[in-house]
C-alpha cells in the first residue's frame, strides 16, 4: 500500500498559497486519471513517494516545476484514451488555469495530445480560469525574478524592467500584478529555504500572523530575505534561523516588506 488511503492532507491554513494551488492541481488530476497520488506519480516515470508525501505530510517545499509538467502530461495522456463525456467537469475547471503555465512544456513531451487540450478547454467552459487574472483572456505575463543584489527595482510601482529574469507565473499569482520571485541568497532561513529555492512574493498579501517570512526593499536598492520578527512605528525587526539572530532596520530607509508565499525548487 502508498498510504494514501491512512492519511490525512494538512489542514489549508497549515499550507502556503502556493502549496494550497499545487495540491488542488493535483487533486484534480488525480480525479481526472482515477488514480491515487502515488500512482500518478509511478505512471509519469517520478517517485511515488515523492508526490504522497506533498500531497499527505509536512512539507517545507512544493513540487518542482519539472514534476508538476510530468504529472500534467501523463493526464492529458490518460484522458486521450477516454471519451470526453466520461471528464470529470469540476477537475477539469480546477486544471485548465494551469494550462497557460504549463502547455508549452506539455506539448513538447507529448505533441500528440493536442487536441485533447483543446477539447478539454472547450469542456471546462470558456470562464474557466479567466477570472484568476483578467477578464479578458491572453498570455499570462512572466513573473520577474530579482536578486537580493538587484538594483532599480520598484516593487510598490510595479517597476520590474531591471529584473535580471523572467519565470512563469504560477496561476495562485495571477490575480496579483505587483508579484514577483527572488532567489534565496544563503543557508540562513533554513530548514524552511535553501539557497536557491525560488521564492513566490506577493505585495497583496497582509503580513499578519505568526511567523512570516518577508522579502524587505531597500530604499537605495537591494532586497533582504528574512522572518519577520516585529514592525513598529520606527523600525523593522527580522531574524535569521541559521544562525538563529535578529536584527533591525530603520523603516525609513526600507520601501517596503513583502510577504513570501510559496516555495519552488527548479529541479
Amino acid at each position: 500500500m502508498d498510504g494514501t488511503q491512512t492519511n490525512s492532507p494538512l489542514p489549508d491554513e497549515a499550507l502556503t498559497a502556493h502549496q494550497r494551488e499545487t495540491r488542488k492541481l493535483v487533486q484534480a488530476m488525480m480525479g481526472l486519471t482515477g488514480q491515487t497520488a502515488s500512482g500518478l506519480a509511478l505512471a509519469a516515470g517520478l517517485t511515488p513517494s515523492t508526490v504522497n508525501r506533498f500531497m499527505h505530510k509536512p512539507v517545507r517545499h512544493t513540487l518542482s516545476q519539472r514534476t508538476m509538467l510530468a504529472l500534467l502530461t501523463e493526464t492529458f495522456l490518460t484522458i486521450r484514451e477516454k471519451p470526453p463525456s466520461e471528464w470529470d467537469r469540476r477537475a477539469l475547471a480546477d486544471l485548465i488555469p494551469a494550462l497557460s503555465v504549463y502547455e508549452q512544456g506539455i506539448l513538447e513531451l507529448a505533441p500528440d495530445v493536442e487536441s485533447v487540450i483543446r477539447q478539454a478547454r472547450a469542456a471546462a467552459g470558456p470562464q474557466s480560469g479567466l477570472s484568476h487574472y483578467a477578464a479578458e483572456p491572453g498570455p499570462t505575463p512572466n513573473l520577474p525574478v530579482v536578486l537580493v543584489s538587484s538594483q532599480d527595482i520598484n516593487v510598490n510601482d510595479g517597476n520590474f524592467d531591471a529584473a535580471p529574469m523572467r519565470t512563469q507565473r504560477p496561476p495562485f499569482l495571477w490575480s496579483d500584478p505587483l508579484a514577483f520571485a527572488i532567489l534565496m541568497p544563503d543557508d540562513t532561513l533554513m530548514p524552511r529555504y535553501d539557497a536557491g529555492d525560488m521564492l513566490y512574493v506577493s505585495p497583496a498579501q497582509s503580513l499578519d500572523g505568526p511567523k512570516v517570512d518577508v522579502v524587505l526593499a531597500r530604499s537605495g536598492g537591494g532586497f533582504i530575505v528574512a522572518q519577520l520578527v516585529a514592525v513598529t512605528a520606527h523600525s523593522i525587526a527580522i531574524g535569521t534561523l541559521y544562525p538563529i539572530a535578529n536584527e533591525f532596520y530603520d523603516r525609513s530607509k526600507m520601501s517596503g516588506a513583502y510577504r513570501i508565499v510559496g516555495t519552488q525548487r527548479l529541479q
